[in-house]
């Protein structure tokens, strides 16, 4: 993974202790690749899961008890997704008297978050008790209104070192990255891709998913559900067309046409990919309008500095040293 230059504009307003349920690790080398690019160069104290292996609440626990004795000051808590993250942020920035920055990336809110009672109610404390909710899509944003506040949306940025326009091998082959989840279309792909990579299946590097891209000549997203679509935005920006189902932020970072096809059910997908049309690779990369890393994480830097100024905490905004680091 590259790590950002950072501009004037893009540098942190303080260190920022990052809290995420999601983190490349050994045994799920591309799980949270987004959370880690955003954290790449910045001064950010990241507490993230290490391995992925055992009972998901113990997990969670430990995540609290790192994110509680972090040694600080921090400007601010940065917690992705919002929910179950989100609510070791809101403890840990109530503790701290800093403010909560909840950053929603889809499934969190669109069904973990609704999956009863008891999940709304602490999903509701964590909307109520941050200082902002960002998402990456404008439909993530619609999910986040029903649970009663309104989220800016900064889409994940895209590192364009590593995802960039290359000639077509001109084999017609397709590649499916969504793993063995049911919701990311994986019978679907299992019909129509040439190569089938992801969690459950063969989770690889940020480094291999963009030599896997390069090598085929198709991108398959059929996922049933999908907050924005960081795979379809990352093939884009390697020049390859994407054909994807016709949801969520998908619908907002494929155009149909154009960079991709849009496709509205499974009978559809087959077709889709038989007149996927004599692309230019150049051509479908600069017509891609996925944020670089550099621009998502100056919208981040931002939106931090708004909040700083609003609640008097302008002593924070001394310049933090230092890459993010894990503890």
């Amino acid at each position: 993974m590259t790590e950002p230059v950072l501009t004037p504009d893009a540098r942190p307003v303080g260190r920022i202790l990052l809290i995420t349920g999601f983190w490349p690790t050994a045994d799920q080398p591309s799980a949270g690749i987004f959370v880690a690019r955003r954290a790449a160069g910045q001064p950010m104290t990241v507490v993230a899961p290490r391995s992925y292996r055992g009972w998901m609440p113990v997990r969670y626990v430990l995540l609290a008890a790192r994110a509680l004795i972090a040694r600080g000051p921090f400007a601010g808590v940065e917690a992705h997704p919002l929910f179950p993250a989100g609510l070791i942020g809101l403890l840990t920035a109530r503790i701290r008297r800093i403010p909560l920055v909840v950053y929603a990336h889809g499934s969190d809110v669109r069904s973990t978050a609704t999956r009863s009672r008891v999940h709304l109610f602490l999903a509701g404390l964590v909307v109520r008790g941050a200082a902002t909710i960002v998402t990456n899509s404008r439909d993530t944003a619609t999910h986040i209104e029903r649970l009663g506040r309104s989220a800016t949306v900064i889409p994940p940025g895209v590192d364009r070192e590593l995802f960039h326009p290359s000639p077509r091998p001109r084999t017609g082959r397709v590649l499916y990255l969504g793993g063995s989840d049911p919701g990311k279309g994986h019978d679907v792909a299992v019909a129509l891709a040439d190569t089938l990579l992801g969690p459950g299946i063969n989770s690889v590097s940020g480094v291999a998913v963009a030599a896997a891209i390069a090598e085929h000549d198709i991108v398959l997203v059929p996922s049933r559900a999908e907050g924005f679509g960081l795979v379809a935005a990352e093939a884009i920006a390697s020049g390859r067309w994407v054909v994807a189902r016709n949801v969520g932020g998908l619908a907002e970072v494929v155009a149909h046409g154009v960079t991709g096809t849009l496709v509205d059910d499974d009978a559809g997908f087959a077709e889709a990919i038989r007149a996927v049309p004599d692309y230019d690779p150049d051509r479908v990369a600069e017509l891609g309008t996925a944020l670089t890393i550099e621009a998502s994480n100056a919208e981040m830097t931002r939106l931090w500095k708004r909040i700083q100024a609003q609640e008097g905490r302008d002593d924070d905004l001394d310049p933090a040293t230092g890459p993010a680091s894990n503890v």
